[in-house]
């Protein structure tokens, strides 16, 4: 068997049960960077995949089975990785009835974690300036920063501006606030609007508003409270929806696995589809929901605290899919997320879990109520 192949069907075994070192553990994770590496190792460890797929070969021994394997794959060999392919057969050959030896290897243990303490996220943003120069935010120190248009105050992990109206349109001036996964960080807008960024996110705004309206770029998730001005509507874009604000709190995620979410806690505003020229107004309590896909915005009351609770420090699920809770957690603790089983993605929990806690107590209460089992280190989570 190539060196290259041997090594990684023993990282792969290794990993199943759990028997990784601190440097296996770091190979790994640059292994599964690439995606059909990745696909390939949720495959051999979903035990429903592999019993349909290799069900065939049960009966045949190690050797034979290889073999009438290799024979049917190549025939797709032409659309298949290489590598992948060979760790693939490899596999079948190292472990006979892979899914079987899998099932018996596996820790016993809910949640295994790494020496590796994995952190909640913090206060810590890029503020990019009208002139490109980027600017590395934290929690703590203060700073006082002059632009084109107006003045910029970085104090205890908030950005605040002050700047008199832009006289004219082409004189606004752009920065940008970017929120790296592990992040969140808070902005006061020259009209003295409040915006939340959450992790994986980014805005663009003026420096200074026009005098004809207030208009700021989303993408990823935020939470506003916006500035009354009778004079200036507020635009919230992303690249699925425009959202015009009459003064209101409101919470926009462009990260939803199938839509962008748009909740309105209180107050109004006015929701419309890129290329639309109809706005539906929206009513507190209520979520509207464009599909990634179709564009179609739909509506439902929802209880709002679910997707507000993230600002003030919790997560709130109620019937997610472990797919939609991991990808928040992911976010937040800036950790990629693999799964041996792909089935597991559709598993539902419902929960109110602290957002600064360790991650061992979030996946441990997961554990709990659905029996999931995971492991945790050096930035990722493996999905038993």
């Amino acid at each position: 068997m190539d060196k290259s192949v041997e090594k990684t069907v023993t990282l792969f075994r290794k990993s199943y049960a759990g028997r990784l070192t601190a440097d296996e553990r770091a190979e790994i994770a640059r292994l599964l960077e690439d995606e059909s590496m990745r696909r390939l190792y949720e495959e051999v460890g979903d035990d429903e995949y592999l019993i349909g797929e290799f069900r065939q070969y049960v009966g045949w021994e190690p050797v034979r089975g290889y073999r009438k394997f290799r024979k049917n794959m190549r025939r797709q060999s032409i659309r298949r990785n290489l590598i992948r392919l060979s760790v693939a057969a490899s596999l079948l050959m190292a472990l006979g009835v892979v899914w079987l030896l899998v099932k018996q290897d596996r820790p016993e243990v809910s949640v295994k974690m790494a020496e590796t303490v994995v952190e909640p996220g913090t206060c810590r943003a890029f503020l990019q300036l009208s002139s490109g120069e980027r600017i590395v935010l934290e929690k703590s120190g203060q700073r006082d920063l002059q632009e084109t248009a107006g003045s910029i105050r970085i104090d205890s992990g908030k950005v605040v501006y002050s700047a008199p109206v832009a006289s004219q349109p082409e004189n606004v001036v752009y920065n940008t606030l970017s929120i790296p996964n592990g992040g969140e960080y808070r902005l006061l807008l020259a009209d003295g609007s409040a915006v939340h960024l959450n992790a994986g996110s980014e805005l663009c705004y003026p420096v200074a508003f026009a005098a004809a309206e207030r208009k700021v770029y989303l993408k990823g998730e935020a939470w506003f409270e916006v500035a009354k001005d009778a004079e200036r509507p507020f635009y919230v874009e992303t690249d699925e929806v425009s959202i015009r604000v009459y003064g209101t709190a409101f919470n926009v995620n462009t990260h939803g696995l199938r839509a962008t979410e748009t909740v309105l806690v209180e107050g109004e505003i006015g929701i419309s589809g890129k290329g639309s020229t109809g706005e539906w107004r929206m009513r507190p309590g209520q979520l509207a929901a464009c599909d990634h896909h179709s564009g179609e915005i739909t509506f439902r009351e929802v209880d709002v605290r679910k997707y507000t609770a993230w600002k003030n420090g919790e997560f709130c699920f109620n019937d997610d899919t472990l797919e939609e809770i991991l990808e928040e957690l992911g976010r937040w603790y800036d950790v990629r997320i693999v799964y041996r089983s792909a089935g597991k993605k559709h598993i539902q929990f419902s929960g109110h879990l602290k957002r600064y806690e360790n991650i061992r107590k979030i996946l441990g209460a997961i554990s709990e109520s659905t029996g999931i089992v995971f492991q945790v280190g050096d930035r990722m989570i493996v999905v038993e």
